[in-house]
């Protein structure tokens, strides 16, 4: 397949107006890949903030965004697996060499030259989109819309490592999971109280508690109005959480380790407010409480995350559906910060 297809491309950083929608050569195909015709793709904070300037190592203009997406395969490369031909399929947007010490070990996500589709090559905010065929996460059978499938990858499988791969949560525990309106924090919310935890979320402003209460959030705290950290410790009993995920990075740190317990753990795995952080050291080692850097997710997690929406087990929560011609639209939707749930931009028939 050959041609020109329809994208949001820049080759600028700046505001929303550098993000075109224009007429660019359809990506060529390489042996191992597969074309997707995308079916929808949702947008995450990094598409606002490489926008604007370079984030992710490897990051290059021109660009396309988009890592979350859903799409039918059309077109197999000829060492690419025949069998996904016409298949529906969720993608996994990290992608590595395959063939590196790394890859062969099973770390391919530590891989030495690992891209990011949508991040560090062109994503699904276009028709088409090339990408290796072990990236694709067949859905073979769905009870929900497959527009809400674009939803799932990044954020939710992100939620998933953090709380049952590097956090290891256990029955009984309390967890703090910040940002209940967005993407990971509503996924975590879920998982976290399908392993029988007590859930704290934050959000901020007072309408759009109740909404956090009924993912199943056990307290509900208003960053905005109140000291989040002394009402996790309140709920607790004095003590504190058992564990603290912090996406959020910057100041956001210290104020988890500070609502910790004794020998709780902090998964870090944020930058959403900066990339660096100031702590008390006296506050991690004199109560035993461990900090740990999230990691990479395996592929397995990704097919048993997007398994789980697929057969209703957890519920992936949209905010808004956008058109393919209005994904501006969108991007403020996002940018507004009034959001709840995914923004999912859908592709014409």
């Amino acid at each position: 397949m050959a041609g020109e297809m329809k994208a949001w491309y820049y080759s600028e950083h700046g505001g929303p107006e550098v993000r075109q929608l224009r007429d660019v050569e359809m990506p060529a195909l390489k042996p191992d890949e597969v074309r997707v015709k995308v079916i929808a793709c949702a947008l995450n904070r990094l598409d606002l903030l490489q926008r604007e300037a370079p984030v992710v190592a490897g990051f290059s203009l021109p660009h396309v965004c988009g890592m979350d997406f859903v799409g039918t395969v059309v077109e197999v490369g000829p060492e690419a697996d025949a069998g996904l031909r016409d298949k529906i399929v969720v993608i996994d947007p990290v992608v590595s060499c395959g063939t590196c010490d790394r890859c062969l070990s099973g770390n391919e996500f530590y891989c030495r030259t690992m891209r990011t589709i949508g991040s560090s090559r062109w994503g699904g905010m276009a028709e088409y989109v090339a990408v290796p065929d072990r990236n694709c996460i067949e859905v073979a059978d769905s009870t929900i819309p497959l527009e809400e499938l674009a939803g799932v990858p990044v954020a939710s499988v992100t939620a998933w490592h953090a709380v049952l791969g590097a956090a290891k949560v256990q029955p009984g525990e309390t967890v703090v999971i910040p940002g209940a309106n967005s993407g990971v924090g509503i996924a975590a919310i879920q998982i976290a109280k399908q392993q029988g935890c007590r859930v704290i979320t934050t959000i901020s402003g007072p309408e759009r508690m109740q909404k956090a209460y009924d993912l199943g959030a056990d307290l509900v705290i208003d960053r905005r109005a109140e000291d989040w950290v002394q009402k996790a410790r309140d709920f607790s009993g004095g003590d504190g959480a058992d564990f603290v995920w912090d996406h959020v990075g910057g100041a956001f740190l210290q104020q988890a380790i500070d609502a910790c317990t004794i020998e709780a753990r902090v998964v870090m795995s944020g930058t959403t407010d900066d990339g660096y952080s100031t702590i008390k050291d006296t506050s991690v080692y004199h109560y035993g409480r461990t900090l740990i850097g999230h990691g990479k997710y395996t592929r397995q997690e990704m097919r048993d995350t997007v398994a789980a929406y697929a057969s209703g087990k957890l519920k992936l929560v949209v905010d808004s559906y956008w058109s393919f011609e209005d994904m501006h639209k969108a991007e403020e939707r996002l940018q507004s910060n009034d959001f709840f749930g995914k923004v999912i931009v859908c592709m014409p028939n």
